[in-house]
């Protein structure tokens, strides 16, 4: 009986506790906006092992496409010799392989940045090389025909810049320097915007501090800047959040906590998605700017916090990028240790957690739509581009391509795991004649089809 009695009071006071302190699971359910302290929320992952790079070379980079259904990671550039500066060398992730010299990039090209575009048939390649003198190019890789052309020279001409993919057409450069270190070393705090269709750079607002060397990613209308190398060859732990105005392209910064590393420079960072979590993966990098780290950390859009936690990657090493395909997996290829490494690894998240419904600080109105849909192109007829807009009520794989009116498949303008969201992509139609095209839209087993007209 007294066993019984003090058990009920046990049960008693511990529902009253938590009764008191509804914020334990509110800020889940209710969409309070409320972020609780300490390690409420947590993040979770484990780093697995590929087969080393064949390209064991420092300040390369690196690109995750899927190329006729098989998923890739590309590596471009890095290393000393002008050989090693122009090659490149891509995994099949199916079988594990390397292939060393898989093609010859037309410019030395030392620590820049790959983006893939207009679903993984396109890859731009961002930076150069202070010798011989090829500072702030542009080059476009076709990869189903494996060439390449050299685009339009940025307008502040840099390597070793945050470039980040804002939209099917922008591209973010945000500062950037000659790859160099040492005091006198160039950096600039210039942020340029480069558009794809039209091959053309403009000038955006300032970057708060010159800054070259730095990690970072965007989410939908949000940019996070991580460390780098600043004035006077000073390696910073300094971050900044930057929230983009979708009608100008211009960037309004706000400083946010410090890197939980210290001072950093050159490592490996992207955007990992898991199921409504959303955060920006951080490891390796120089330490004070010299000393190789494998720590890796995580910045939590939803609790808008650094959360502590992770593995350390498999290597402390620097001078390399991360890739992936927007989903809760992340790439890193290669490095810099005292020697150099082919190390090549993955980190496979399995929770991403807080309070993501109401996405806190992602600057996309907070708007989760409730159902699938494709909207009709904008104009419509159009010559020669017109804006395509769909929505999807959860994280997924998006295909959205176009479609002759023979039934032909033309051109891939998404494929890629995408997060619950309003989307808005635009089609190009120059290359192609007057007449009827169909874009159609495939996430989960949702599909649906729109007619459109270009008229020249």
């Amino acid at each position: 009986m007294k066993l019984r009695i003090i058990i009920l009071i046990l049960f008693t006071e511990l529902s009253i506790i938590h009764a008191q302190n509804p914020d334990a699971d509110d800020a889940r359910t209710n969409g309070s906006g409320y972020i609780p302290p300490g390690q409420e929320f947590f993040v979770s992952g484990y780093w697995t092992t590929l087969p080393n790079s064949p390209m064991a070379v420092s300040r390369s980079c690196c690109v995750y496409v899927v190329v006729g259904g098989t998923p890739y990671v590309y590596q471009f550039g890095g290393g000393n010799s002008s050989t090693e500066l122009k090659r490149v060398a891509r995994l099949n992730l199916l079988t594990n392989i390397w292939q060393n010299n898989y093609s010859t990039m037309p410019t030395q090209i030392s620590a820049g940045t790959a983006i893939a575009m207009r679903g993984d048939s396109v890859v731009y390649v961002f930076g150069g090389n202070k010798t011989p003198g090829t500072l702030g190019k542009t080059l476009r890789y076709d990869v189903y025909s494996n060439s390449w052309q050299v685009m339009a020279d940025m307008l502040s001409k840099v390597t070793d810049a945050l470039v980040v993919k804002y939209d099917p057409s922008t591209i973010f450069v945000i500062g950037g320097g000659d790859g160099y270190f040492g005091s006198n070393t160039f950096k600039t705090n210039k942020v340029q915007t480069y558009n794809i269709f039209a091959n053309t750079y403009t000038y955006r607002n300032d970057f708060p501090i010159m800054c070259a060397m730095s990690g970072g990613g965007v989410y939908r209308d949000t940019i996070i800047s991580v460390g780098g190398y600043t004035t006077g060859g000073v390696a910073v732990a300094n971050c900044y959040k930057g929230v983009i105005n979708r009608v100008t392209l211009n960037v309004t910064w706000t400083p946010m906590p410090s890197y939980p590393a210290g001072p950093i420079t050159r490592m490996a960072s992207y955007i990992a998605v898991k199921f409504n979590g959303v955060g920006l993966m951080c490891t390796g990098g120089l330490i004070g700017g010299n000393v190789p780290t494998a720590q890796t950390h995580i910045w939590n859009f939803c609790t808008q916090s650094w959360i502590a936690g992770l593995p350390d990657n498999t290597l402390a090493r620097a001078n390399y990028k991360a890739c992936g395909r927007g989903d809760n997996v992340v790439y890193t290829v290669a490095g810099f240790t005292n020697t150099g490494t082919g190390v090549s690894e993955y980190i496979t998240f399995t929770s991403i957690d807080g309070p993501c419904q109401n996405m806190v600080g992602i600057n996309n109105n907070g708007n989760i739509p409730s159902e699938y849909k494709l909207r009709q192109n904008y104009p419509n007829p159009f010559n020669p581009s017109t804006i395509i807009s769909y929505q999807i009520p959860e994280a997924g794989i998006v295909k959205l391509f176009i479609i002759s009116a023979e039934g032909k498949e033309l051109e891939i303008l998404e494929n890629h795991h995408k997060p619950a969201g309003i989307y808005h992509i635009t089609f190009d139609g120059v290359n192609y004649p007057s007449g009827v095209y169909f874009c159609r839209l495939e996430s989960g087993n949702f599909k649906e089809t729109k007619k459109m007209l270009l008229i020249k």
